[in-house]
């Protein structure tokens, strides 16, 4: 029996650091301040997270009657072990502009298991608030955060696609909102065209190489403090440093491989600065005409493949040569964190065993169909967003679905106990 010819694979698994006890500070008023526990407290009466209620999503590795903290560098090693040897490549690793999630990256660095894998920063930048000089929405705010995610880049186990390092943009609105806000028109406004909007995005995003580039060149300050500007950047406890905001240094050269997360290919993707496009998570479909989030994992499997049956032939057509990493659904229930106040119903998509191999099947299937577009990269969600119900890690109620028997995986299995974990194939 001769064996059909599949597609060669990376698998990207999105990781979210952000099960840090206590809780980064900025982030207690979201998450509570041991993000495994149980609230509202007197301290934080506005949190409605319930983790506690949920002990079956605990990870496996992590110490009963709790999850585990992931400023611990067991965390990230055990994660590192486990995910290799189910056949993760590459852990996308959820970052805010070395203010949140950042303990995860430095102690992914840090690992004595970096050789099993590899990582990216993906910059999870929807800013949503101003109490921050300069404010979150300013071009000084998103270029110190290209400095800072470049200083991560030298990292030899950091991930790259055609020799440049691999960076993604979790939410293109906030770069829209910015270069609405420098033109001197409403953040909420729109392009006037199609072409408008590609060459505003050219050139913010031409800065965003640039600042890349001088940093991987030896120069820490990413070219971006040539010329002072009355605003300033705060990075913790550190002095202040006033960021250029007319122009970045040198000429423009391509550094990184630059994802943008969103599936407008008309006005990015005709981008010569970005290098394919995803989708974090697929959670929208239409149903009986109607648009709408999810109501089972059934359903979750068709939105995936409406965003499939629209996205792909289009990338082919009017973004040749760039690549779109198809979003594989873990699942989604966000009730340990309060709900989906907006449809109740949506956090009823969660997986069967016999849905989760189906819908594996199915993305397998997808990256066969279009090798050349997906360059063989399935983007998962997600590893541990365990808040929300996306995960594949391992936990100790774990009946609800295996990911060892997912296709996609190309059929590893867990190792036996003792049995060396398989090397990722990333070069």
């Amino acid at each position: 029996m001769v064996r059909a010819q599949t597609t060669s694979r990376t698998l990207v698994a999105a990781y979210f650091g952000g099960w840090r006890v206590p809780m980064d500070l900025s982030q207690q008023g979201v998450h509570g301040d041991n993000p495994w526990g149980l609230y509202p407290t007197a301290k934080l009466p506005y949190v409605n997270h319930k983790m506690l209620n949920y002990p079956e999503r605990f990870p496996l590795i992590g110490p009963a009657p709790v999850g585990y903290d992931d400023a611990q560098q067991w965390v990230i090693d055990s994660e590192i072990q486990t995910a290799s040897s189910y056949g993760i490549d590459v852990f996308a690793m959820n970052w805010y502009r070395d203010e949140f999630l950042n303990q995860a990256i430095i102690n992914f660095k840090a690992s004595p298991k970096k050789n099993l894998m590899k990582f990216f920063l993906q910059w999870s930048n929807n800013a949503n608030s101003t109490n921050t000089s300069p404010p979150a929405d300013s071009r000084e705010y998103f270029f110190e955060g290209m400095r800072r995610a470049a200083a991560h880049m030298t990292d030899s186990a950091y991930w790259k696609q055609g020799g440049r390092p691999v960076f993604s943009i979790y939410d293109t609105t906030q770069i829209d909102r910015i270069i609405l806000t420098t033109m001197g028109r409403l953040p909420t406004a729109t392009f006037s065209s199609i072409n408008e909007a590609t060459l505003a995005h050219e050139a913010f995003l031409q800065d965003c190489h640039n600042i890349v580039r001088n940093v991987l060149a030896g120069d820490p300050t990413g070219g971006i403090t040539g010329k002072l500007n009355a605003a300033v950047v705060r990075n913790g406890t550190v002095t202040p440093t006033r960021v250029n905001t007319l122009g970045i240094s040198g000429n423009f050269v391509q550094s990184m491989y630059l994802m943008i997360g969103t599936a407008d290919i008309g006005a990015w993707g005709r981008c010569a600065t970005v290098q394919g496009m995803y989708v974090y998570s697929i959670r929208t479909g239409t149903f009986g005409g109607a648009k709408r989030l999810t109501h089972s994992y059934g359903e979750m499997m068709t939105a995936v493949q409406q965003n499939y049956d629209l996205v792909l032939p289009a990338m082919k057509t009017y973004a040749v040569g760039k690549a779109w990493w198809p979003t594989l659904m873990a699942g989604f229930d966000m009730r340990p964190w309060g709900g989906t106040a907006a449809d109740p119903l949506h956090d009823n998509s969660l997986p069967t065993q016999a849905e989760f191999d189906a819908h594996c099947a199915q993305v397998r299937a997808t990256v066969d169909k279009y090798p050349t577009v997906t360059g063989g990269v399935v983007f998962i969600y997600a590893w541990n967003e365990l808040g929300e119900g996306g995960w594949i890690t391992p936990r100790r109620a774990s009946a609800r679905r295996g990911w060892s028997r997912c296709a996609t995986a190309s059929n590893y299995s867990p190792p036996l106990a003792g049995a060396a974990p398989r090397q990722s194939g990333v070069a």
